[in-house]
């Protein structure tokens, strides 16, 4: 293999086996985002709106926190405030995917109740988070340097 082939494998190599901890974490996310909602409504009478605005924040704080410890802990390179807003921005991205998507296919699967549009928006954005996490949130290591990323400067 060529340099750029096996630099090309050895990243894919990577992606690959950061994935199944990228779908746990989101898994975990998703239970939490349920259950703060869900809480929110029917336990204490907050408005859906609200509540969806609070537990999407919750759920985020927790996958970025998972993420950052786990499935992305070889690029970490920016003080967590920095970190966390990128996070946003990267699942805020993420999020207009997977409408545009399900927007898209929506359009041809009515007499399939969307069921295919949710499922292709939701493969959408989950790509477009996955990457734009590698890549824009946590890119150390994670972006192919071969040197160890530079540790958070601490803020005084």
């Amino acid at each position: 293999m060529s340099n750029g082939t096996a630099g090309a494998h050895n990243a894919l190599a990577r992606l690959i086996t950061k994935f199944p901890s990228f779908l746990g974490v989101g898994a975990i996310g998703f239970i939490v985002d349920a259950c703060f909602f869900f809480g929110l409504t029917l336990a204490f009478g907050v408005a859906y709106g609200w509540a969806r605005i609070v537990a999407s924040l919750v759920a985020l704080t927790v996958t970025w926190l998972l993420n950052r410890a786990s499935t992305f802990a070889d690029g970490r390179i920016h003080t967590a405030p920095v970190e966390f807003l990128r996070y946003l921005m990267a699942s805020s991205a993420g999020a207009a995917a997977n409408l545009a998507a399900l927007s898209w296919v929506a359009q041809y699967d009515q007499a399939l109740r969307h069921a295919p549009a949710y499922i292709v928006g939701a493969a959408v954005g989950l790509a477009v988070n996955f990457l734009l996490y590698d890549r824009f949130v946590f890119q150390g290591r994670a972006a192919g340097s071969t040197a160890a990323p530079l540790p958070p400067k601490d803020n005084p």
